[in-house]
Parts: structure tokens; sequence; C-alpha cells
């Protein structure tokens, strides 16, 4: 637990602030709907969904996020134009104010949505994921060309997982790119990047992805965030091990402790922002960022740092 000599941006985007020095701001938490093979998606080519059970999923979120003061964000996925279009379109009908990630394996769907939010006047509450060392220039161009001023920037560098790759895809580009992602950011209009680290596998540089939560935003002094469970979902061992027992409850109750556990790790290091997953572990997950984040705060004190949201967890829990 500590304070960075770096100063540390601090970005609003819908009302939720990300950055700052560890334990000033409460942690936001991010959590995915309509991911591949989610239950309530019916055809995810043409973004049908069982719209009562979306309501239901996502006001357990808002509950939970005043429960602990821990800000929240919607990670909208979609396959298509079409269904991401659709999941856009339910969101800010049911929620007038919270940011969203748009958001897909396809190219082309982000840019179409880019092109969506701008249209409908919602861009200032959307976050693109991601700008990242593979973004074609059509892409490029959609988010120039759109409203959007904030977007994830993907420190994945896929020839060099440590610290060194993170931090040179960040600043001079890759495979594929002659710029750095931020530099590539800033010519699309990005004025609020928060940079992902890229979380890898155990055994494949996870322990980089959590060196470079530091060294990332003491060198650039930018929000810093990933999709830890990533790590634990892609745990083999763990996969094998929790086959041996017989229910889903018990298989669930022995691996979501390292799932949550990824995410606590990277917290107290100082990432601003985590992608937790499936939106249906929120009930998990916000209580462990709530804990973690009351640990920071009176650190942060004593470290001479004032806690800057009212509605931290150290003021609505302790």
């Amino acid at each position: 637990m500590f304070r960075f000599d770096k100063k540390q941006e601090v970005f609003e985007v819908g009302g939720v602030k990300f950055g700052g020095q560890p334990g000033q701001y409460p942690t936001v938490l991010i959590g995915t709907m309509f991911y591949n093979r989610h239950k309530i998606v019916t055809d995810e080519d043409k973004g049908v969904f069982d719209v009562e059970a979306a309501n239901n999923l996502w006001q357990g979120m808002v509950d939970m996020g005043e429960v602990t003061g821990n800000p929240i964000v919607n990670q909208i996925v979609g396959e298509t134009p079409e269904a991401i279009k659709k999941y856009i379109d339910w969101f800010i009908e049911v929620d007038d104010k919270t940011p969203f990630l748009i958001d897909s394996s396809a190219g082309d769907v982000r840019a179409a949505a880019a092109e969506y939010v701008t249209e409908i006047g919602v861009a200032d509450r959307a976050i693109y994921n991601s700008i990242n060392a593979s973004v074609h220039a059509d892409e490029i161009q959609a988010i120039a060309d759109s409203d959007i001023d904030s977007s994830i920037v993907l420190a994945f560098n896929a020839t060099d997982p440590s610290v060194k790759g993170k931090l040179e895809i960040l600043e001079t580009g890759g495979t594929g790119q002659e710029k750095g992602m931020l530099e590539i950011a800033k010519e699309c209009g990005i004025t609020k990047p928060l940079v992902d680290v890229a979380a890898t596998p155990l055994g494949a540089g996870s322990g980089a992805s959590m060196r470079s939560v530091i060294a990332i935003k003491g060198h650039f002094g930018l929000p810093v965030g990933g999709g830890y469970h990533n790590m634990a979902s892609a745990w083999d061992w763990m996969k094998t091990y929790k086959k041996q027992f017989e229910t889903k409850e018990q298989r669930q109750a022995i691996y979501m402790p390292t799932d949550i556990g990824t995410n606590l790790v990277s917290q107290i290091i100082g990432s601003n922002f985590q992608l937790f997953g499936p939106i249906e572990n929120t009930d998990k997950v916000f209580p462990a960022t709530a804990m973690v984040d009351i640990m920071l705060a009176e650190t942060a004190k004593e470290l001479g740092l004032e806690i800057m949201d009212e509605d931290h967890p150290i003021n609505k829990l302790v």
C-alpha cells in the first residue's frame, strides 16, 4: 500500500470517476452482459434476449453499487451490428446515466456501435473496447468520426508479455502498428484513455500483468485496470481439479475464490477498474472489492491523501 510520485489522472465518464491514487476513489466494477453463450440470449445474431432477466441482472448490480459505494459500468457485448444496437437500446431505456462499454470480438461491430451511440446521442456515456495492436484502419476511422472520447487502451503485446513489452506497445506500437496505442487513441479523439493491462494466464505472464499495474500508473499516471478474472478462468489445473466435485454448486464454490482473488491482488496494488466478468457474479465480487477499498482508504489517509468520494465504501460500510 503506497502512493505514486507521478500525478494520477482522474477521468469522468457518465458520472463515474476512474483513476487517482490508491484508496482515493472506490474501485470501478464492470460486469459483462450478452457475452458468448449468455443464457439470457436466445439469438446472438439478431440480439434477441430475455428482457426481464436482463432487467433483473442489471438492477442487481445497481443495488450492490448503492450498497457498497463502488461505481458500476455495463460491458455490452454484441456479435453483430444488429444485436449490439438492440442491447444498447435496451440499456439506455432502463438506465439514463450509467456508462457502458461497447464490445465485440469483431471490429466492424465495435465500429458500428461507435457510429450508433453518436447517432443517438449517448456517446458521452460510451467507452470503446478497445484500441489495441490489431485495430484496423477502418475501425480507427470509425472511432475518430464518432463523438466517443473514452476508450479502453489494451497493453497486449503478442511477442512480449513482459512489463517492458506492455509499455512498448503503449508507447511505440508493435506488430501491425507503427504507433503506440496511446498515440493512436489520441489521434482518434480519445481524451480519457483507460489502460487495460491485458491480463495473461498463469504461467504465461500473469506476474507481469500484475506488475504492469504499478509500472503503467507510475510511468503514465493514467487509470489502469483489466479483466483479471481471465487468469483464473484459463487456469488448466483448476479446470481439472474442480471436476472431481459432483455438483455445479461445489465446483463454483471451489473456483470463485480464485476468480475474485485475481481482482483483489490487482486492486491492492493500484488497479482502478475491474472487468470482473459475467454480471451474475455481482453479489460475490462487490463485498470483496469494497473490503479492499476500505483497507486502501485507511492507508491513503495515513499517507496524507484525501478520500475524494463521499460514497466510498469506507464511508458507507464502516
